[in-house]
């Protein structure tokens, strides 16, 4: 037998062992943290969303004028919009406090984030004006947005919105007792 077909053989029946050992032992792992990772990737998402959801309807309801001079449609309208939005907020907040579990490798970025979920949660079912609630959870939606979602280069700023996030959030705390 000719020298180069017996490299050629040892290296298939090399390359076949290794496959096999490696979708055996190595593959099922891979794959589990696979799903693992796409949870983690989902969770921050539904995170992000609840978060954006909160800030946008917070700034829209803040902005909500209904003018004295308009037509009752357009005065339904604009009443509709303003408890739809309400109503956003409200399943938002319930989301983040029921289903909070993003970025729990970061262990002191998941403790601000299971305190923000809470106090946004209480924050909108508090006895506060609306003007009140909407302006609390304008600042600790726009601070946890700075800090889980701005770009990486922007450390400064991301510091910055934790020691304001942590401030307002003992200002509450604070408040409430």
């Amino acid at each position: 037998m000719p020298n180069w077909l017996i490299a050629l053989l040892v290296a298939v029946v090399t390359a076949l062992a290794t496959t096999l050992v490696s979708s055996v032992t190595i593959l099922p792992r891979l794959e589990a943290r696979n799903r693992k990772i796409q949870a983690g990737h989902q969770d921050r998402e539904r995170f992000g969303q609840a978060v954006l959801t909160v800030l946008t309807c917070s700034a829209r309801l803040t902005n909500l004028v209904i003018p004295d001079d308009a037509s009752p449609v357009v005065r339904e309208a604009l009443i509709g919009e303003g408890e739809r939005w309400r109503q956003k907020i409200d399943a938002a907040t319930k989301d983040l406090a029921d289903s909070i579990a993003p970025l729990s490798y970061i262990w002191f970025l998941k403790d601000v984030a299971l305190r923000f979920a809470l106090v946004s949660r209480l924050v909108w079912i508090s006895e506060r004006s609306e003007s009140a609630k909407l302006s609390v959870l304008l600042e600790l939606s726009g601070s946890v947005q700075g800090l889980f979602f701005a770009a990486w280069w922007r450390r400064p700023k991301r510091a910055k919105c934790m020691r304001h996030l942590v401030q307002i959030m003992d200002d509450l705390q604070a408040d409430r007792r």
